[in-house]
C-alpha cells in the first residue's frame, strides 16, 4: 500500500461519522487495484495537474496525491459538493492525516459549475479521473468540459463503467470524439501495445481510459455517430 492512511482505511473498512454512525469505506471508495493503477499512472507519467470529480472518503485522492508527492511535483484538484454533508468531511480529514494537504485543492460545488470556471481560469490538465455523478447526462457533461481542459497526450480515466449511465457515456465519447482514442483491445491495431510501451498500463476492470491525441475537436457542427 502506498501510504499508512490507505493501509488503515482498507484494513478497517469503516469510518465513524460525528453522529456515531459507522459507514463502510469500500464502497463508495475504490478497490485497491484501481487505486494502485491511478498511483502508477501518476508515478510513471509525472503529471503537473490532475483533477478528480467525486471524493467521498478520499481513497482515490490519497493514491493520486501520494503519487504527486513521491514525484516531488504537481497539484491535484478535487470537486465534490457532498463532502462536508454526506461524507462528514472525512475525506478531507484523511488527506490531512496523510500530510497530503499541500498537494490537494478542494472545491465544494458541483462539477458542472466548477469545471467551466476552471476553463475560464485557463487550467490545463494532464490526467482527469471521473467518479462523481453516475447519471448519463452528468458524466457526458464532465467529459465535455474535461475534454477542453486536457492537454494533448493527457488521460481521461472513467470509473464504475459497469453502470449503464457511465458505460453509455463512455460509448458516446469513444465513438464521437475523434480527438481522443480509447485504450482497449478493440482499438486500432497496435494501439494497446503502443500505449503500454508508452507507460500507460492496461486499465483494470471497471476502468476505461481515453488519451487525447489532437489539440482540437475536428468534428463538423452537425456530426453524430450512432453508439
Amino acid at each position: 500500500m502506498v501510504n499508512s492512511v490507505l493501509e488503515r482505511l482498507y484494513r478497517e473498512n469503516e469510518v465513524v461519522h460525528r453522529n456515531g454512525r459507522r459507514m463502510r469505506v469500500v464502497p463508495p471508495g475504490i478497490l485497491p487495484q484501481r487505486g494502485e493503477y491511478l498511483f502508477r499512472l501518476v508515478r510513471e507519467r509525472r503529471p503537473q495537474i490532475t483533477l478528480e470529480t467525486g471524493f467521498a472518503y478520499g481513497l482515490s485522492t490519497l493514491f493520486i496525491a501520494e503519487g504527486l508527492r513521491q514525484n516531488g511535483r504537481g497539484r491535484h484538484i478535487v470537486i465534490d459538493p457532498h463532502e462536508r454533508t454526506r461524507f462528514d468531511g472525512l475525506g478531507l480529514a484523511h488527506v490531512e492525516e496523510a500530510n497530503l494537504g499541500p498537494w490537494v485543492t478542494f472545491h465544494d460545488e458541483p462539477s458542472e459549475i466548477r469545471l467551466p470556471k476552471l476553463i475560464e481560469e485557463g487550467v490545463r490538465l494532464d490526467l482527469a479521473f471521473v467518479d462523481g455523478h453516475h447519471l448519463f447526462d452528468y458524466v457526458v457533461t464532465d467529459c465535455l468540459f474535461l475534454g477542453q481542459m486536457l492537454r494533448k497526450g493527457g488521460l481521461l480515466v472513467m470509473d464504475d463503467t459497469n453502470l449503464p449511465g457511465v458505460a453509455r457515456a463512455c460509448d458516446f465519447f469513444s465513438t464521437n470524439r475523434p480527438d481522443f482514442e480509447e485504450l482497449t483491445d478493440a482499438s486500432r491495431p497496435g494501439l494497446l501495445r503502443r500505449l503500454v510501451e508508452g507507460t500507460i498500463p492496461p486499465p483494470p476492470k471497471l476502468f476505461r481510459v481515453f488519451r487525447r491525441i489532437a489539440d482540437t475537436d475536428p468534428r463538423g457542427w452537425d456530426s453524430f455517430v450512432p453508439f
